[in-house]
């Protein structure tokens, strides 16, 4: 960190302290007779106590957040905080583990308290009350220049990417000011980077799979693992020591793709990467966003069209992330959480049913669908605070962390579900996908870097199918399980997907977005585009991204630029237009 970084950090700290009091000040400079009167007083200090409370609170809790999703919090964090009871669920969690945290918090609070009492004492003093309009006007002028900054726009955190290299634009925002600028503020722009022939060439999202199917309508078993980073996975990282042992069994006998990165940081972007082909590629979530209420293609959808029956399966609280409520949307016919489940004996006291009761379980209400189904799992005990069953505590405990320990359990899970479902008599007709929703935060050197942050695992794996077996490296995303499940089962008509189909003979691609940083994988070399300018560019294999190739390969880094712009162009039209669908 420099000192530019550090003054730049200031500036944006005043800013935010600017929009966060403006109110206050106002208030106190408003001419009036009740300045020395305890209750005007009182309503004074709670307004600022209020304000300041909730404005720290904002960064104090971004201090561990941010190592998840490796962006500051926005408006968007909100909004899914105040879906279902996760909050409220996890809070007593969130204090054990993060009780510094809140000690920070506390303290923090009281420094303000004394900071108020000591230097903002109501004086006795007449002040004309010509004086005083004179002042309230040239104050709350300067305030508001300083709250709106000086440019002709507003300030928005984009601007500090002006003033620092892009990995410190983080380092020098504050959560507060990302949060209030990005209230409501996200809305797409049309683009125009290419004209319609080119850009078609470039990502057309409209498919049409040309070939028979592999599989004549096999039941479809779609596995999403919480937080399941490659880091865990012998199989694919090649440690000597695998926090996985089902999953790289599983592996050894399917299809695995070595090569896999999420199209986002959270579960809420995994569910419509996966389920819709949907990307993030915006500062908002799309289910969170303006755009959520659009018509989308879905795999539920679909595959309705050809005859199947389907089924979310989650075993958190109802309302979680709201998937329930996304999952109706996605179409559907039901949805399975903590609420169906109905046993609060396998509740984990945070999140929901822990995985090695809940996964079993799903078994048996797939066992009443009329086939073919097409089921979506999505796992929990892998997540914060990694809770595990007493029964099973000496069993897992001798990771070196907590998280390493929750992913062996939820492994362990996962095989107790293959050996229920592999004595089923629809076993050997059903399509097992498994991935994961994005990677948890890392301490080691590779998986905190933007490759490693993204890198997930991905296999496709049929009892009867031979040929879906060994290892691809070939660049592939959660959006690209759309088309691949349906080129599998010869899906005949035309859908909309910003994703390809891993199985076709071209190459493979993945994007996303975190904060205001475009990423996108290619065959060879990863890009990271932010602000309209090529930042970096990276051998695939080089993970701990140490050699950057922009100026040595820039014909490549063009041309992935270019792709890049493609996929937003088509992204942003596709979500203004409410195009998302093949009508």
């Amino acid at each position: 960190m420099s000192i530019t970084d550090f003054l730049v950090g200031f500036w944006f700290d005043l800013v935010t302290a600017a929009i966060l009091f403006i109110p206050l000040v106002i208030i106190e400079l408003f001419p009036n007779p009740f300045r020395t009167k305890k209750w005007y007083n009182f309503v004074l200090k709670t307004i600022y106590l209020l304000t300041f409370s909730v404005g720290i609170l904002m960064n104090i809790a971004d201090i561990e957040y941010f190592r998840h999703t490796s962006t500051r919090s926005t408006g968007s964090t909100l909004t899914m905080l105040s879906y279902g009871n996760d909050l409220w669920n996890q809070l007593p969690s969130f204090i054990q583990d993060f009780w510094y945290l809140l000690l920070l918090l506390i303290g923090t609070i009281w420094f303000g308290y004394f900071f108020y009492g000591k230097y903002f004492k109501p004086k006795v003093e007449k002040v004309s009350i010509y004086k005083q309009s004179i002042l309230f006007i040239i104050a709350s002028l300067l305030l508001l220049s300083l709250g709106r900054g000086w440019g002709l726009r507003p300030i928005a955190p984009i601007n500090a990417s002006k003033y620092t290299i892009d990995q410190n634009v983080p380092l020098v925002l504050n959560s507060t000011f990302t949060i209030i600028k990005s209230i409501g503020n996200v809305t797409l722009q049309e683009k125009t980077y290419f004209d319609s022939i080119t850009l078609q060439k470039w990502v057309n999202p409209i498919k049409q799979m040309n070939t028979p199917g592999k599989l004549n309508q096999p039941n479809i078993v779609l596995i999403l693992l919480e937080s399941f980073s490659v880091e865990y996975i012998g199989s694919i990282n090649g440690d000597s020591v695998s926090y996985t042992p089902f999953m790289d069994e599983l592996a050894a006998k399917g299809m695995l793709f070595t090569n896999c990165y999420a199209n986002g940081k959270k579960s809420i972007d995994a569910v419509p990467s996966v389920i819709a082909s949907v990307p993030k590629l915006m500062g908002e979530e799309f289910i969170t966003s303006n755009y959520a209420t659009n018509k989308i293609e879905s795999l539920p959808k679909l595959l309705k069209k050809v005859g199947y029956e389907s089924a979310f399966f989650h075993g958190a609280t109802n309302g979680s992330m709201n998937f329930n409520q996304f999952a109706a949307k996605a179409q559907y016919d039901h949805y399975f959480g903590r609420t169906e489940y109905n046993d609060e004996n396998g509740f984990d006291g945070t999140w929901g049913i822990f995985d090695h009761l809940f996964l079993p379980w799903t078994i048996d209400r797939m066992n009443a669908f009329s086939a073919p189904f097409f089921s979506t799992i999505f796992t929990i005990s892998s997540h914060p605070p990694f809770t595990i069953p007493d029964s099973l505590k000496n069993r897992f405990h001798s990771g070196p962390t907590k998280m390493h320990d929750a992913v062996l359990y939820a492994d362990y899970s996962l095989r107790i579900f293959f050996e229920k479902i592999k004595k089923e008599s629809w076993y050997n007709n059903t399509l097992f996908v498994v991935t994961a929703d994005h990677t948890p935060a890392s301490g080691s050197p590779i998986y905190f870097k933007e490759m490693g942050n993204m890198h997930i695992p991905l296999i496709f794996f049929h009892p009867k199918l031979p040929s879906l077996s060994g290892i691809s490296d070939k660049i592939v995303s959660q959006i690209d399980i759309l088309p691949s499940i349906l080129q599998l089962i010869g899906y005949p008509d035309p859908f909309f997907s910003l994703g390809n189909s891993v199985f076709d003979p071209g190459k493979g691609y993945s994007v996303s977005r975190i904060g205001n940083k475009y990423l996108i994988f290619g065959r060879h070399n990863f890009l990271v585009f932010e602000n309209g300018k090529m930042i970096k560019m990276f051998d695939i294999n080089d993970k701990l991204q140490e050699k950057n190739l922009l100026q040595s390969k820039p014909e490549t880094a063009k041309y992935l630029k270019n792709k890049l712009l493609a996929y937003i162009q088509q992204y942003n039209h596709a979500l203004i237009t409410n195009k998302m669908t093949v009508d």
